[in-house]
């Protein structure tokens, strides 16, 4: 029985425990999205047993319950998560252990511990976004941890107000600190890599293309790139953003062998970190244009930039299919600097080797027959690729139609688009124009990426959205390379020059619940917190080493120790010394009113001509006083006392102006020295 009883003495009290699992719910809020089910019940069962041991329903846990807890969670993290070295585990093995020891909360020494934990799991929020709202919220969850953290102090700390406004205050001082770190410490890299989780859902352009895929990207208006440019800016129809190439055909669906989600297989790189092209192609005249891309999370690996280009952006590859790389999915926006040459100053090579050119003129062995009868005929006519090219597209320019709601197609995709159907989108006049060239024995690809964008003239950067997400094709010319061939734009030149919405205004986002693009003060405004967002990335989450030095010589002209010391010193002793006049004015507690100020200016000459006032002297008292020991002085301490006690009691101004006026005129030392009067005989003389 005493065992119990000294259990429940050590309890925390009621408040201490709310603000402790007020914190805890506040930083696992967000987690909830991607941490598996049965953890997010495991907090609550928990807390609900914790709050059950308070109310006395319970006993406190013992050994064996807790061991079989810790099994019951690592046997639930391997199940759930097949690879545990990454990001998702990590986090959940965290939030795990900030559960259990909920099982044990008893002593204010494991309330600070477990908000200790709180503090690691709010950090965690910003791996997977770094937006402005998850910023706002990670402040939120600092303000409710410090929250509680005082609320473990006693002695009415747990109150609401003073435990917020405790902590307010506290973060409120550390802003200035927060502030010179994140400007001067250096920015250094990670010390390791922990990898997304495989399973996370990609978004955008997929590793494949089959007839459908980009009809429903354009039903997405979300993000994908922005694009500031050092220079020039490519006009509308330029603006093609390469991702991937597809070469395999499997009679629907286009690929790359070797290419998946996660990774590259087999896959030839150029070098793009040491400052040189090895391979010759890129030319010793300066590129075209310049520019950054801020692309938003894919989860995929592949990059997207004009065609031609290379990055000195680290981590950043570019392919032997001149697109670009990154050594890792993307799971959160990335930002890389790019460089893009056009085609026409680039070389075209020795030529396309045997192995190259069966890759890109592969077929299946059946399938599609009336294309590849058209193409025969085309050969046996005597054209050239160039020729053939032209024809096709004249075919599409005079019979098809650009659709978002092409109608369903079965086996042969490309015979029923070209001779039956003849509506389709992007992907399906890429789809047939690649196949179709290809029978008629021209090398040639599927590229997939984005084209077009939106120019934010305040901010000066391309929008680039998913809506955006286009196909089209390349051909091999032996004189010129691969050249680029858009399809689409034999049959909707204005979805390359003006965008999806003017290609297809009837059916741009039709199957939207809210038709938001209708309204033109709702673009405004999206348009703005895209605005927002973009300043947001530039200023703070990609603030790199190289944007901090830029920022520091900028301040600095030169990074020395010297001026380094100073640039920290200075604000640190202005803050010394602000603190230390806080300190010195709130010691002397609250001001007098200027009556009293004057009066006291009064009293201390007095004290210096040797007769000093009393402590609980009344003024009256204190003039009369003066009057007999100093007779010289009398008549003015007796209308100064007049005028100070008409002023503080009857709030006359008048008699304010005169009191001041009184003291200003009263040095008693000078008067008493003109009449050869002398000081009291008690008192030091000193003026």
């Amino acid at each position: 029985m005493s065992e119990v009883s000294g259990q429940f003495r050590t309890l925390l009290p009621r408040e201490s425990l709310l603000w402790v699992f007020a914190a805890q719910f506040v930083v696992l809020l967000p987690h909830f999205a991607h941490l598996p089910s049965w953890l997010i019940f495991a907090w609550f069962l928990a807390v609900l047993w914790r709050i059950e041991v308070f109310r006395g329903r319970r006993a406190v846990p013992g050994r064996a319950i807790k061991l079989l807890a810790v099994s019951l969670a690592v046997a639930g993290l391997a199940l759930t998560y097949r690879r545990w070295f990454a990001l998702e585990p990590m986090v959940a093995l965290l939030a795990v252990s900030f559960t259990l020891k909920n099982i044990e909360l008893l002593s204010r020494r494991d309330a600070v511990l477990s908000l200790m934990l709180a503090y690691f799991l709010a950090a965690t929020l910003f791996v997977f976004e770094q937006t402005i709202p998850y910023a706002l919220y990670g402040v939120l969850c600092l303000v409710v941890i410090t929250a509680a953290l005082v609320a473990q102090q006693g002695s009415g700390s747990a109150r609401i107000g003073r435990a917020l406004g405790l902590s307010v205050k506290i973060l409120a001082q550390a802003v200035p600190v927060m502030l010179i770190l994140f400007v001067v410490m250096p920015r250094l890299g990670p010390l390791w890599a922990v990898p997304n989780n495989t399973s996370a859902a990609s978004t955008g352009i997929s590793d494949s293309m089959s007839p459908g895929d980009f009809s429903r990207l354009s039903k997405s208006d979300k993000p994908a790139l922005r694009i500031s440019f050092d220079g020039s800016v490519p006009p509308p129809e330029q603006r093609y953003w390469r991702g991937l190439v597809y070469t395999h055909f499997d009679g629907r669906r286009w690929s790359e062998p070797g290419v998946t989600g996660n990774r590259w297989f087999g896959r030839r790189f150029r070098n793009t970190q040491s400052g040189q092209e090895n391979d010759g192609r890129l030319p010793a005249v300066g590129p075209r244009y310049r520019y950054q891309v801020i692309q938003e999370a894919s989860h995929n690996p592949w990059l997207f930039a004009l065609a031609i280009s290379d990055s000195d952006t680290r981590g950043v590859r570019s392919t032997g299919d001149d697109t670009l790389v990154y050594h890792m999915p993307v799971g959160s926006r990335l930002a890389y600097d790019v460089r893009s040459w056009p085609r026409e100053s680039v070389t075209a090579g020795p030529g396309l080797s045997p192995a190259e050119e069966r890759r890109h003129l592969q077929l299946p062995e059946e399938g599609n027959p009336q294309a590849r009868a058209w193409a025969e005929a085309r050969r046996r006519e005597g054209m050239d690729s160039q020729a053939i090219s032209q024809s096709l597209l004249a075919l599409y320019n005079r019979s098809f139609t650009y659709t978002l709601k092409p109608p369903a197609l079965g086996a042969d995709t490309v015979d029923e688009f070209m001779f039956d159907t003849q509506q389709g989108f992007c992907e399906h006049f890429a789809n047939s124009y690649v196949f179709t060239m290809r029978a008629a024995g021209v090398p040639a690809r599927v590229v997939a990426g984005y084209q077009g964008g939106e120019w934010v003239e305040q901010e000066e950067y391309l929008l680039v959205r998913q809506y955006d997400a286009h196909a089209w094709a390349e051909i091999w010319l032996p004189e010129r390379g691969w050249v680029r061939v858009d399809p689409t734009a034999a049959v909707a030149p204005e979805r390359i020059r003006d965008g999806l919405q003017s290609a297809v205004t009837e059916e741009f986002m039709q199957d939207a619940l809210l038709p938001l693009h209708k309204f033109n003060i709702l673009n405004r405004l999206r348009l703005q917190w895209d605005m927002i967002n973009y300043r947001w990335y530039q200023t703070v989450v990609s603030f790199d080493a190289d944007r901090q030095q830029g920022l520091l010589k900028r301040w600095l002209g030169e990074i020395s120790p010297l001026r380094m010391a100073m640039l920290l010193g200075v604000p640190v002793a202005v803050g010394l010394l602000g603190l230390l006049v806080w300190l010195n004015l709130s010691a002397r507690g609250p001001a007098l009113p200027p009556a009293s100020r004057a009066y006291l200016r009064f009293c201390q000459r007095m004290a210096r001509a040797g007769l000093p006032r009393r402590s609980g002297e009344a003024p009256g008292d204190f003039a009369r006083r003066i009057e007999r020991e100093l007779p010289a002085l009398g008549p003015m301490a007796a209308r100064i006392t007049v005028a100070y006690e008409r002023a503080a009691y009857t709030d006359s101004k008048g008699a304010l102006k005169q009191l001041r006026r009184l003291v200003r005129g009263f040095w008693p030392l000078r008067q008493l020295a003109k009449l050869g009067a002398a000081p009291a005989p008690h008192q030091s003389v000193g003026q």
